[in-house]
């Protein structure tokens, strides 16, 4: 079975490290569908941190992982 989940990093206004976590996303998503995802992030100020407003994007990632169940 496989398991995927998007990462996508942000900085608030005290220049720490915010990451937003999808689980199973579409597996056609694309760079551009994920870079104006975040922006509307930013630009809409969706989330308010500890540390104050998201301000920036970092960057994202996708994580794929593979799990095999043992018979045991």
């Amino acid at each position: 079975m496989e398991r995927s989940r998007l990462e996508m990093e942000f900085k608030d206004q005290l220049g720490k490290k915010f990451t937003l976590t999808i689980d199973d996303p579409r597996p056609d998503v694309t760079e551009e569908e994920v870079r104006t995802a975040m922006e509307n992030v930013v630009n809409r100020n969706i989330f308010f941190t500890d540390a104050g407003d998201i301000v920036s994007i970092v960057g994202a990632r996708l994580i794929t992982t593979t799990i095999e169940e043992l018979r045991i």
